[in-house]
């Protein structure tokens, strides 16, 4: 995408003829495919057919008789993935296989796997302890990774290798196959050692096998609880990922206190100890170990919400605390409290008025701070981008790994937009920017859809969205990406990335952004929710209407 300055397209015009933030109506079209599903894989040296959880991505494969007792690798008879799609083995060692979808995620973006696809004939060893992990990798890059366990037969062939059977793959289990170091952490990942590209044993962990009903073998070294300034971390069912998520807001994240570590019996920690204090603004990687050098690491990190967050607080139609949270209600009322059931959340619909539309809208950003006359914002020649209304960005300094919200859309053919951008500033707000201020794109996380079930579009940043509860909301689940965003990420098709403000008016406001690394410092955060997702050009669909409510950061 290049380090291009940009001016964010994406606002709400107020009153009479103001429109709001949005995207077009699904004019974008991607080019490059997402999707990485595996659907079907046997293999020749099998006994009846594999047990396939899609959900968990585990695949059990019973092996049948052979007369030499061994099963040292096993052949693909038939593999169907998603087209465009390359299956590959894993490269790294792996403890524990997480159930939790979001753990398993993030899991597959760290890992390292061969570069040589697998493909129907071809051969791959079975490693030592009989697990193996192989990713699905969509044409744009994304991975999802398996668990492929093999059950080898019992009876006869117990007695015939008795010396190199379970009992003895259960002593090789403790040290790491092809050589790798036993000491090794169970979620190393391919920028810690270079690894072996031609054998699926090496990518294995050198721990025993995983039963059916655990994720973590049973001599693992494991942290059973953990505290942050003396607040209860979540440990995710993968027993990989913790995250504290509700600390005070802009609280200083870089210098907090261990206050509890609770372990396994016979696991220790030297990586980090209890009363020290440490960044988990930015993440910590928690080593635990046993006295049979097995090593389990963790991801440990804090954050919080934003103020507001759970849409449950307004005073008339404005979110409290109207500090954070802006909308156009002016003479049209785009965004209003929204009660069903059980829930309390926002309403954003598209209303047109005079000939001219205005999209809903709700973000984090204070509309018309330069106090614009309503007859100017009225004048689309002066104002072609609406956006150049808003000052975007409110004070905001953790690293969110995902973001969830519960929202509905019936858009008619419309499309909506919900996006997070976080930014590096040098300065404040926009309207006080300087000339020589360049804002960074930290990461960005960006759904853009004509309907609330992702139909008719892969969205790169999507992890998931659910069918609806009980309120008739669907929770979407995005997933950051620090750096350039995604390929295929709606951004692309946004003005984020344009290059110039399209309002000569005095009173344009910079939105513009710089594409950053993903490593500096986060200073403002940008959440933006459109009914229309090109309505800052006046471009919408009459009664589009978007509902949201508990939008939530993930740690």
């Amino acid at each position: 995408m290049g380090i291009k300055k940009t001016v964010l397209k994406w606002a709400a015009m107020a009153g009479i003829l103001a429109t709001t933030v949005s995207c077009t109506a699904d004019i974008d079209t991607f080019g490059t495919s997402d999707y990485r599903a595996l659907n079907e894989i046997s293999f020749e040296e099998q006994d009846g057919r594999p047990s396939i959880s899609a959900n968990e991505q585990r695949i059990t494969v019973k092996l049948a008789s052979n007369e030499s007792c061994t099963w040292d690798s096993v052949t693909i008879d038939d593999l169907s993935i998603s087209s465009l799609a390359t299956f590959h083995t894993v490269l790294d060692s792996i403890g524990s296989f997480p159930k939790d979808s979001t753990v398993l995620d993030s899991l597959a973006r760290k890992v390292s796997y061969d570069s040589k696809k697998i493909k129907t004939g071809s051969k791959i060893e079975i490693p030592k302890n009989d697990t193996l992990y192989i990713v699905v990798v969509s044409e744009s890059g994304i991975p999802a990774l398996w668990q492929i366990t093999f059950s080898k037969p019992t009876g006869t062939c117990d007695e015939k290798s008795s010396s190199s059977g379970k009992e003895g793959d259960k002593e090789k289990s403790s040290s790491s196959a092809k050589g790798e170091s036993s000491e090794k952490s169970s979620s190393s990942t391919g920028s810690d050692s270079p690894k072996s590209s031609s054998s699926a044993s090496s990518s294995e962990s050198n721990k025993t096998p995983e039963s059916s009903a655990s994720t973590v073998s049973a001599n693992a070294p494991k942290i059973l609880s953990l505290k942050i300034a003396s607040m209860n971390a979540t440990i995710d069912s993968g027993k990989i990922h913790i995250h504290l998520d509700t600390l005070p807001f802009l609280a200083d994240l870089s210098n907090l206190e261990l206050t509890e570590l609770e372990l396994s019996e016979g696991a220790s920690c030297e990586s980090h100890k209890t009363g020290e204090a440490y960044d988990f603004g930015a993440g910590q990687e928690i080593v635990v170990k046993n006295s049979d050098g097995e090593s389990t690491t963790y991801i440990v990190k804090v954050g919080y919400q934003i103020p507001g967050s759970d849409f449950n607080g307004w005073k008339g139609n404005d979110i409290i605390p109207d500090s954070l949270w802006g909308n156009a209600n002016t003479l049209l009322t785009t965004t209003e409290k929204y009660t069903s059931g059980s829930m309390t959340g926002a309403k954003i619909a598209t209303s047109a008025l005079l000939g001219k539309t205005a999209s809903g809208s709700l973000y984090t950003a204070d509309f018309n701070p330069n106090n614009v006359g309503t007859l100017s914002m009225a004048n689309s020649s002066t104002w072609p981008d609406g956006n150049e209304l808003i000052d975007f960005g409110k004070h905001f300094n953790a690293r969110p790994e995902y973001a969830e919200v519960k929202f509905s859309y019936d858009g008619s053919g419309d499309s909506c937009d919900i996006y997070i951008l976080l930014e590096s500033r040098d300065g404040d707000k926009n309207i006080n920017r300087g000339a020589d201020n360049e804002n960074l794109l930290v990461a960005s996380a960006w759904y853009r859809s004509t309907t609330d079930d992702n139909t008719g579009r892969e969205n790169p940043d999507v992890v998931s969205i659910s069918d609806k509860d009980e309120n008739g909301m669907r929770t979407l689940r995005l997933k950051f990406r620090y750096g350039n965003p995604l390929e295929n990420s709606p951004i692309e098709n946004s003005s984020t990335f344009a290059t110039s403000l399209q309002s000569t008016n005095k009173s344009a406001i910079d939105n513009s952004l710089i594409q950053g690394d993903g490593n500096e410092s986060v200073t403002h955060i940008r959440v933006v929710f459109a009914s229309s997702a090109d309505g800052n050009h006046y471009k919408g669909v009459k009664n589009a209407t978007l509902i949201i409510d508990d939008l939530k950061l993930i740690y």
